[in-house]
């Protein structure tokens, strides 16, 4: 039995009775306010960014703010970063906690940054605003954003070295930065003292306590006209109304299990890989996920703690299972989450968490993001939403020291947003979809990054080959280029992943984005080649954009972390990131899209022929032939199934797809099981099919150009040993035994909810 201890969220409860009754407010009223409460989230966005001159902030829009309920919870938040309003609900409870023996006044704000009070990060600030009405503490206003630094070790405050907290910068508890409508200067000049960055961290900072004057003054105004009984009934309503749809979509959904490993390379210090194991339990209307067996914490930067978590969780399962429904508390009262302290998905103080979101966080999404997905794929109507990984990196460059003007400099690169969608069941990724995290991403055009920093690009694109190939292709990775201009030197560090594990992965038989890729070209002859008018790109390989024959220089091929190095003028600092995962078998990819692939640049022609089975021009009856050899190759190089299937398993009448070509059916004996499209039964539907699959081991020669895999690890298919199609592509750990990742309990018939 689990431990009351291991639960980050619930367990979660539904009172049917509750949910289920009428509005307490009339469907008009309802609609006008809820709608009011998402213009001033909108409102408190345009006033930070309105202040703000940090390329993060008002560039990259690398924050989100949000309204909650006089308790704490989350009722209405902006659609920028969802880890931020994940975690403020986490901020909040540790605000009341701490300030349990002082009453709260009006004007006061509350600051934290520590992500042992509920902070994704610590350059991750919060400022969290008690809100009143005639005297009475009504609701809560909120807002957190990146900071460029924080202090610490390393410009931008994510140091490599770090193996403990208290060597990352200042990291706050709840304090008091406002009382009663008066700044706190002790505090505010305490934190510009830490800060290499005072002005840009200060006009942010006086960006949030415009966005939560902005959110008083607006509610007040609706408190007026409406009254505030009837706000704050709305805003629970809006609560109740995303718990009820929530579980009403989960009652349409099959019960049992779907599970998805996650990988992350390197911590800092050591290569190692770190598993995060999301297992997904589906029960009538609950949702649990269980984290139990992820690896314990990391000894160097890259934990996540409870805020991380909970943000990280939101923000994988509220755009797929809540899409079509408001984003608030409402949908984590409908899941449940176990994660044991000590993991390095909830780790414990001292442990350093700098990399929390561009680390453990970024994988806890995009693995939860994966299983919710496997689920979706069984219902008919919601198998839309079910996708590969979309953007499985997150690349941060940080650089800093002086700027071309001479002034105090820092600035985190994050182009990486640019980021592969995952295919799904009906097209393909697109080339620039931002991430689960950020569903409206701002990337900073060229132009403003060398305004504000010494940078000089040599290029911004998307590459060939590089997106999951399926029968629906995962849009392509991005890269990019630049090189100091206007200094003397600069101080730069990456924090990246995906190095040697890819992360975008496919779903039911489509192939992984390519991996990221970073490198430093030292000492070249850019800036002559750029004064003759002259610069040796080849766009159309992701592993080597540049030609270093020609421009000359030394190349520095980096790992994933690479802690904090100087740059001189000359050298060049090049990184591409994943494109998103496939989704289905690529032989089952139309023959006429894979040639339009080619006519676009999007696949080239050796792939199409090598993975596609298509030569361009070809009559179709050609490219069939040779998928039908390339799928016998596949089971003549292809180890056996571990377990055959049963004599007594027989085709069943087809109930549901689990991803493109594997059938969930049911028996004459009423009993499930899983089947391929052709036909063949694998076993019954609480067995592991793929025990029951043919299983191919791609080698190194053997892996799409552009994948690199960890020394431990390796990428298996999982064919039908009857037609050769292949159902999954899983990136696992070598000599592992094949992921239990599907596991129905009860089919739900989708005629019952209608």
């Amino acid at each position: 039995m689990t431990d009351k201890s291991d639960y980050v969220l619930g367990p979660a409860v539904a009172d049917w009775d509750t949910l289920k009754k009428p509005l307490s407010v009339d469907p008009i009223t309802f609609e006008i306010i809820r709608h009011k409460l998402a213009a001033i989230n909108e409102e408190q966005a345009l006033a930070l960014k309105a202040v703000s001159v940090s390329p993060i902030v008002a560039g990259a829009g690398d924050f989100n703010n949000a309204l909650f309920t006089a308790d704490g919870r989350l009722a209405s938040m902006g659609p920028q970063v969802v880890f931020h309003s994940g975690a403020m609900p986490v901020i909040l409870r540790h605000v009341m906690e701490d300030f349990a023996d002082e009453e709260f006044a009006d004007g006061d704000m509350y600051i934290v940054n520590d992500p042992y009070k509920g902070a994704v990060h610590h350059p991750d600030v919060s400022i969290m605003a008690p809100l009143f009405f005639k005297g009475r503490l009504v609701a809560w206003a909120g807002v957190t954003a990146h900071q460029v630094d924080m202090g610490g070790m390393a410009v931008g405050s994510v140091s490599v070295r770090a193996t403990e907290k208290q060597q990352e910068g200042l990291m706050m508890p709840p304090m008091r930065i406002i009382e009663k409508g008066k700044l706190r200067k002790d505090v505010w000049r305490m934190i510009m003292n830490m800060t290499r960055q005072p002005q840009m961290v200060g006009l942010d900072l006086s960006g949030f306590i415009a966005s939560n004057v902005v959110a008083r003054d607006r509610l007040t105004e609706l408190m007026e006209q409406y009254g505030a009984d009837t706000i704050l009934t709305v805003m629970e309503e809006l609560i109740r109304y995303s718990e009820r749809k929530t579980r009403e979509h989960l009652q349409t959904l099959p019960d049992g299990e779907v599970r998805t490993c996650g990988y992350l390379d390197h911590d800092g210090r050591e290569n190692k890989v770190y598993r995060t194991d999301v297992k997904i339990i589906k029960e009538g209307d609950r949702l649990t996920i269980d984290m139990s067996a992820s690896s314990p914490q990391a000894s160097g930067y890259i934990n996540c703690t409870e805020g991380c978590l909970v943000g990280a969780v939101f923000g994988g399962v509220a755009p797929l299972l809540g899409s079509g429904i408001p984003w608030n508390q409402g949908i984590l009262n409908s899941i449940e989450v176990i994660a044991p302290r000590g993991l390095i998905c909830n780790a414990v103080a001292p442990a350093a968490t700098g990399a929390a979101t561009i680390g453990q966080g970024w994988i806890i999404t995009l693995t939860t993001a994966h299983a919710i997905s496997k689920l979706l794929a069984l219902s008919e109507d919601s198998r839309k939403h079910s996708q590969g990984v979309t953007h499985g990196t997150m690349a941060a460059l940080f650089t800093g020291d002086t700027n071309q003007h001479g002034e105090p400099f820092g600035n985190q690169l994050i182009d990486a947003q640019i980021g592969g969608g995952g295919a799904n069941p009906f097209g393909d990724g697109l080339d620039q979809t931002g991430c689960f995290v950020s569903p409206r991403p701002h990337i900073p055009n060229i132009e403003y990054n060398e305004i504000h920093s010494p940078m000089l690009f040599l290029y911004r694109s998307f590459f060939p080959d590089t997106g999951g190939d399926g029968e629906q292709r995962g849009g392509r990775a991005a890269g990019t280029a630049w090189t100091p201009h206007g200094v003397e030197r600069l101080r730069c560090s990456l924090t990246s992943h995906g190095v040697e594990v890819p992360i975008s992965y496919g779903q039911f038989g489509g192939y992984p984005g390519v991996c990221s890729n970073a490198m430093i070209i030292h000492e070249s002859d850019v800036r002559d080649k750029f004064a003759r008018g002259r610069m040796p790109l080849k766009l159309d390989d992701v592993r080597a954009p540049i030609d270093l024959d020609e421009l000359g220089g030394r190349a520095q091929v980096l790992e994933a972390k690479q802690d904090e190095l100087p740059l001189y003028p000359g050298d060049i600092v090049q990184y591409t990131w994943q494109g998103g995962g496939g989704y289905g078998d690529p032989l089952q990819r139309a023959p006429d899209a894979v040639a339009a692939d080619v006519a676009s640049g999007y696949v080239s022609a050796r792939r199409a022929l090598d993975v596609y089975g298509v030569v361009p021009g070809e009559s179709p009856a050609a490219t069939e032939l040779r998928r039908e050899r390339m799928r016998r190759e596949r089971l003549a190089n292809a180890s056996p199934p571990l377990h055959g299937t049963a004599n007594d398993y027989e085709t069943g009448a087809a109930l549901s797809r689990f991803g493109a070509g594997l059938v969930l059916a049911r028996d004459e004996r009423e009993q499930l099981q899983f089947e391929c499209e052709c036909g063949h039964v694998f076993c019954g539907a609480g067995e592991n099919w793929k025990e029951h699959a043919a299983r191919h081991s791609l080698e190194e020669g053997e892996l799409p150009p552009g994948i690199r895999l960890h020394e431990t690890m390796e990428l298996v298919g999982y064919l039908c040993p009857a037609c050769g199609r292949q159902h999954s592509l899983d990136v696992k750990e070598r000599g592992a035994a094949p992921l239990h990742d599907l596991k129905i309990a009860r089919w739900v018939s989708p005629e019952k909810h209608l």
